[in-house]
């Protein structure tokens, strides 16, 4: 078991360090591979319309004058969130991205435009036509300059991003697989996989939102339908890992919030596919309710350093959410503004914290584990015979006081003939070598059936229960044969003599275990009568 825990953690280990040097190679490369200024003397500029018009059906109309553009200048890029798009040059379509998801919404999705043009084009028209109410306001940002720079710039700026976001998706499968292989063995808390369920939610968001994921990917319908459900399905999860992980136990409020999310996730899916309200409509509600969970464990966390309950759980959480909401309030500022992907910090800090939280709770465990390693290590000293190591008396006082049901049990006990006379004879190292060999024999024989103790100083008893199906008779005569087979061996200056009884139970004599026990002990001394086991000295 400790090869298969050491074997994991050096393949964790050995993976996350092929994962940062593949991912510290890749920035490398993308930044000296595409930034080749000496080669490209032609800057990607921003564009501004001579001429806005807004139309009859709410769509705007944006004029350009190419003229004082060469041939350098090969593509018009901008950036839209749910709008429709319509190129022309001298009234000719040159570029439509108009199609919407059909079932899965109105939308044409997100992202980025390039619009290949050259020397002839002079005049060139954009018209953008909002999908939701909610984005007419939106106004494109517009870049002209040599297609395959803007492009390269465009990767090299959102590689980052891209790569922390595919991080917490890895760290969270890897939390996945910890927690799968290691639940039982290391008795892991639910506490590990709710924050697994909640970083690949955030992973799978944010990664979406990477403008790589939308040069990339062509499905823009799929990219931007995923992040709404990411947002959705992240409350339950993350209201569960806080709860547990402090210890808030807030079960009124924890369940108000979780049921309320997951209602809502019902509500927000119906009124989408009916296309009442579609995800974008509806994302104000959707933050409302992630706030509503944030302030939860925001206020649990600052309700226990009030109380000057400054644990490590605590510590790490205040210091971790505040870097995180810190930089979440800084990207929302911009979020409603800027286009593309405005998160600039907010991937970095959570990569950060749910490092800090998955290091901390497998820490945690390991602590606890230990602890348990050792009190239970401290509970077998307390219990075991540090000569025989089978059970000792306090061991044997406490079963007997325990059992309640002792129908079918079976008494075994044994006493170690001529022990004085040995010690007298040969010494006392002599006298606890009998001892051991008696108690091996002993425990050799019926272990396999129930509990052996030793009760006294040459005193052994085992407790036998019903489904052990223990044929005492046979087992009688293998003890006999191996006692005599060890006094045959001759390795010892003195015969080895045991008495051996044992009692079945019977409910007509048996009234309680000590009972049955006793009447082992009169068949033992009956054995003892019939037999003479003295030591003697060999020459």
């Amino acid at each position: 078991m400790m090869q298969t825990k050491k074997g994991l953690k050096k393949f964790i280990r050995f993976f996350n360090r092929i994962l940062l040097v593949a991912v510290v190679a890749i920035l490398f490369a993308c930044y000296f591979g595409t930034n080749d200024k000496e080669e490209n003397p032609d800057p990607t500029i921003q564009i501004y319309p001579y001429q806005t018009a807004l139309l009859d059906d709410g769509s705007k109309e944006y004029y350009f004058d190419l003229t004082e553009y060469d041939s350098h200048y090969s593509g018009l890029m901008f950036y839209t969130t749910h709008q429709a798009v319509e190129v022309y040059n001298a009234g000719r379509k040159v570029y439509s991205f108009t199609r919407t998801g059909g079932f899965w919404g109105s939308t044409t999705g997100s992202g980025y435009h390039m619009i290949s043009i050259n020397e002839k084009m002079l005049n060139v028209a954009v018209i953008i036509t909002p999908m939701y109410d909610e984005v007419k306001d939106q106004e494109p940002n517009f870049y002209i300059g040599p297609s395959y720079q803007m492009s390269n710039e465009l990767v090299e700026k959102s590689l980052p991003k891209f790569c922390a976001s595919l991080f917490i998706i890895i760290f969270s499968f890897l939390i996945f697989a910890y927690y799968a292989f290691m639940r039982k063995k290391l008795m892991l808390s639910k506490d590990l996989i709710h924050l697994a369920h909640f970083s690949m939610f955030v992973g799978f968001w944010t990664i979406n939102e990477a403008d790589l994921t939308a040069i990339l990917v062509d499905n823009k319908i799929f990219t931007s339908i995923i992040p709404y459900l990411c947002l959705m399905l992240l409350v339950p999860p993350f209201v569960l890992f806080f709860d547990g992980y402090l210890g808030i136990n807030g079960k009124i409020i924890k369940r108000i919030v979780i049921y309320g999310s997951m209602v809502q996730f019902v509500i927000i899916n119906i009124l989408h596919f009916t296309k009442i309200a579609e995800y974008r409509q509806t994302l104000p509600y959707i933050q409302a309710t992630i706030v509503i969970a944030a302030i939860y464990v925001i206020g649990s966390v600052i309700f226990q350093m009030i109380r000057r309950d400054y644990s490590r759980q605590t510590k790490i959480c205040a210091i971790g959410l505040s870097l995180y909401i810190g930089s979440i309030l800084m990207d929302v500022k911009t979020f409603y503004k800027a286009e593309g992907d405005s998160d600039t910090l907010g991937r970095y800090m959570f990569l950060i914290f749910i490092s800090l939280l998955a290091a901390d709770l497998i820490t945690g465990t390991n602590e606890i584990i230990e602890k348990g390693r050792h009190a239970k290590q401290l509970e077998m000293f307390a219990l075991t015979d540090s000569m025989t190591r089978l059970y000792n008396r306090n061991a044997f006082e406490s079963h007997v006081k325990s059992v309640e049901n002792i129908d079918n049990m079976i008494a075994v006990v044994a006493d170690a003939n001529g022990l004085k006379a040995c010690n007298d004879t040969f010494g006392h190292d002599a006298g606890d070598q009998y001892i051991k060999i008696v108690a091996d024999v002993f425990n050799g024989v019926f272990s396999r059936y129930g509990n052996c103790y030793r009760t006294g100083g040459d005193e052994f008893c085992c407790l036998i229960t019903e489904n052990k199906g223990a044929d005492m008779e046979r087992l009688m005569k293998v003890f006999a044969t191996q006692i005599d087979a060890i006094n045959a061996e001759g390795n010892h200056e003195y015969n080895i003599g045991v008495a051996i009884g044992y009692a079945c139970y019977d409910p007509r004599l048996d009234l309680n275990l000590k009972a049955l026990i006793k009447r082992a002990d009169s068949s033992m001394y009956e054995n003892k009568k019939e037999c003479e086991c003295n030591p003697r000295h060999e020459n």
